[in-house]
């Protein structure tokens, strides 16, 4: 739920007095209104869900707070973050930054701009109901508005006090599955003395959320023969519903919901019913089932029918209701072995519009409506060729479910004829097992190393220990944060072996390459990308690691560094006597050269090279920077940094009486970076 603490009060009234020295005039106090208080279990002791619906006075801005105030003998010690979610009336999530618990409080800072006349549902896991019986007080509140508050009762005279199931009737105009359907629930008496209220709400949980439209007219709802006052969809399963005036004062309740509501039925198979609640009170209806009607079925259009051929999928699917910009669809295909392990979204449409957010899990397809998206009841969904899609590779009549904004439809059986193909990864004898290969030697290269710059990639595997079947198996080059990977690479911009890709696709940062020939065990790949694949190297500089994978091999191949370094770094090579600064060659008294795998670098190169203050006799050198004094004597492995003495790896020398200092050890002090490529070494910060 939202919290709220009072803010900047004492800031206003201080504003007040100072412009109106004679009086102060009483502040307007907003306040909100919670309209219900619901619990899962209110049983003592149990932990349990509670559900808050409370509308706003004023608008609640990003990273302003909502609390929640339990009364004394509720626990919420074991509740975490992830039990708190918040909605609005439209049933859209919204964003949470952080949730606080205190003692007894709830405290939540809202990720993102609440308007003022919103109706939220708080949903707040793990709280422990008291240990005795009674009715008990919870408040909430926000930055901007008092706190209102409302109770519940904790023990056997509990709010969730039920009529029993034969007191409340239920009826329908259809029982048939997906049918829209009327709906009369009652009339029963409501629990002990309550009466209807006007402006109070009542509550319908539905059995499936797929129920449910959009959106409810008042129109299409009456309390008691009386038109409701407003409807609302709460969550993803509930109605509320606001009493009229001409239900006010009534003891017993009818619901009844026209067929142009637009509810329809759900599955067969299950009995379902409605649980109706009512100031805190609940009421379940009698239990129905809901007959198998017959599905209207679209049909499925491909481009090749043959078993395991690469094909085209199209489909036109007539909805329920209308979607809208950014809806939810997924398709289901009747074999994993159909999908890639990634599809670009250019390759998959609905009514001729690119899809947006595509992923791939198995067998199934997610992607949402894109923005331009014309609301529409009738989808054209397309899978296009180069989408890489391929038919089952057993001959038979399958079928494909799409699933839009939670409601499922399904596909007439269409076949698929041909020679069953082995599937390789359903074996029939034990799998093969990974041949020993060496990696140590594989190299992977950028063709740029500046920061922001698009680079080309050159991967050379020395050896398989697993085959790679052509258009089946692949190569997953896994790019680290920071480099900027395109949602589409073009096959003609890679080659694997001198030889264009079946398919390369994009997963989050990883690269996947897709082989058009068979590769056999202990043999080499490799993978030249070139710089208009789209690839741009990160903006800050430095060292980043890039990781090889085989979809047939578990584990790493190998993984390999590569640096991105900034135009203003100093570069230099091993055994050359001088370096490189904003483009000019500046010489140096003598070549830098590793002794036990540490680079040792001429005093000199920190003063010209990094402008770091640095003096240097024959036999001792001095570089102050960072905040660091560092000494150094020629022929001793102990330095000082401030006065301190640390052992450095290797000794100090001298060459053309010149002191030579452990490069990596000052930069370190110093806080420099150090990159290697190629051969070439920069120093940057």
């Amino acid at each position: 739920m939202h919290k709220s603490a009072k803010k900047g009060l004492a800031a206003l009234m201080a504003a007040t007095v100072l412009t109106a020295p004679l009086a102060i005039s009483p502040m307007t106090a907003h306040a909100l209104t919670l309209e219900d208080i619901k619990a899962e279990d209110t049983d003592t002791r149990e932990e349990t869900e509670y559900t808050l619906e409370f509308e706003l006075d004023e608008n609640l801005r990003r990273g302003e707070t909502i609390t929640v105030e339990f009364d004394s003998g509720f626990s919420i010690k074991n509740l975490r973050e992830s039990d708190v979610t918040l909605r609005d009336d439209d049933r859209h999530k919204i964003s949470i930054d952080k949730v606080k618990v205190k003692s007894r409080s709830v405290e939540i800072t809202v990720d993102e701009k609440i308007s003022s006349g919103t109706v939220l549902t708080l949903t707040i896991d793990r709280v422990t109901n008291p240990s005795s019986k009674g009715r008990y007080t919870i408040s909430v509140e926000t930055e901007n508005e008092r706190a209102d508050s409302d109770y519940i009762q904790i023990g056997s005279s509990s709010s969730s006090s039920k009529n029993s199931s034969k007191d409340v009737s239920v009826s329908q105009s259809s029982y048939e599955e997906g049918a829209t359907t009327s709906i009369t629930i009652g009339k029963f008496n409501l629990d002990k003395s309550d009466k209807l209220k006007q402006g109070k709400y009542i509550y319908v949980d539905f059995p499936h959320r797929d129920m449910l439209p959009r959106k409810i007219d008042k129109a299409d709802v009456k309390v008691n023969g009386t038109r409701a006052a407003d409807v609302t969809i709460s969550g993803s399963d509930r109605v509320k519903i606001e009493i009229p005036k001409g239900a006010d004062g009534d003891t017993n309740l009818k619901l009844e919901f026209s067929s142009d509501a637009g509810i329809k039925n759900p599955e067969s198979g299950s009995k379902y019913t409605y649980k109706i609640t009512y100031d805190s009170r609940d009421y379940e209806t009698d239990s129905f089932e809901i007959k198998g009607g017959k599905r209207s079925a679209f049909d499925v259009r491909l481009s090749d029918k043959g078993v395991g051929a690469r094909t085209s999928y199209s489909f036109d699917v007539s909805l329920s209701e209308r979607v809208y910009a950014d809806t939810p669809i997924s398709v289901e295909f009747p074999r994993t072995e159909m999908i890639p392990p990634v599809i670009s979204n250019l390759y998959v449409t609905v009514n001729g519009k690119n899809v947006s957010s595509l992923g791939v899990s198995g067998s199934k397809v997610s992607f949402r409506t894109p923005s331009g998206f014309t609301n529409s009841n009738k989808l054209n969904i397309e899978f296009d060729y180069d989408a890489f899609v391929r038919n089952p590779n057993t001959p038979g009549s399958y079928d494909i479910i799409v699933t839009v904004d939670g409601r499922k439809y399904y596909s007439s059986s269409f076949d698929i004829s041909g020679t069953p193909i082995v599937n390789p990864t359903q074996p029939t004898t034990p799998p093969p097992v990974p041949v020993q290969v060496d990696n140590s030697s594989a190299t992977l290269t950028l063709t740029k190393s500046l920061p922001q710059t698009a680079t080309g990639m050159q991967v050379a595997i020395r050896s398989l220990g697993m085959p790679l079947v052509k258009n089946r198996d692949f190569i997953e080059i896994v790019m680290p944060i920071g480099f900027r990977v395109p949602a589409y690479i073009a096959p003609q911009t890679v080659t694997l072996n001198g030889v264009t890709p079946a398919f390369v696709g994009v997963r989050g940062q990883n690269l996947i390459i897709v082989p058009g020939q068979d590769i056999p065990a202990k043999t080499g790949v490799n993978i030249s990308m070139l710089e208009t694949s789209g690839i741009v190297t990160p903006a800050a500089g430095g060292v980043y690691n890039i990781g090889v994978y085989s979809s047939e091999e578990p584990g790493i191949l190998f993984s390999r560094t590569v640096n991105v370094v900034p135009t203003n770094s100093v570069t230099f090579q091993a055994s050359v006597g001088s370096f490189m600064k904003n483009g000019k060659k500046i010489a140096l008294p003598a070549a830098p050269f590793a002794v036990n795998g540490h680079t040792l670098m001429p005093a000199p190169f920190f003063r010209d090279g990094l402008g770091v203050s640095t003096t240097f006799t024959n036999s001792t050198a001095k570089i102050v920077g960072n905040g660091k004094t560092i000494q150094f004597k020629v022929g001793s492995n102990i330095a000082t940094v401030n006065g301190k003495n640390v052992t450095l790896p290797v000794a100090v020398q001298a060459r053309n009486n010149v002191p030579v200092v452990p490069l990596r050890f000052v930069l370190d002090q110093l806080q420099y970076k150090i990159s290697f490529n190629n051969g070439h070494y920069a120093v940057f910060k």
